[in-house]
């Protein structure tokens, strides 16, 4: 499954469920305001067995870097075209 994350404000026990039910086989997709979530729950994805990715525009958009967003998680940050290719290799899909 892909979770996509677009605001910066969700609450901790949410995004702690989300966090804890997310496998291996799952994604999650920050984008939009949802880039400062990596940063505000990067202890709660520290343990996120899912893989974890950013829409570089929306980073550059708020001149952030992964560095200093999330130095302790593996994120990958993804183009546009990457995030179709996410899109199609991930379902069902969640937006949250």
């Amino acid at each position: 499954m892909l979770y996509t994350f677009a605001d910066a404000s969700y609450d901790l026990r949410s995004f702690e469920q989300y966090a804890q039910v997310a496998s291996s086989s799952d994604a999650f997709l920050f984008w939009q305001d949802g880039v400062w979530a990596l940063f505000k729950y990067a202890s709660v994805l520290a343990d996120c067995n899912a893989e974890l990715y950013v829409l570089q525009q929306d980073l550059e958009a708020r001149n952030l870097c992964l560095t200093q967003l999330a130095p302790n998680l593996s994120v990958e940050a993804l183009s546009l075209a990457d995030w179709v290719v996410l899109t199609e290799r991930y379902t069902p899909q969640f937006t949250r």
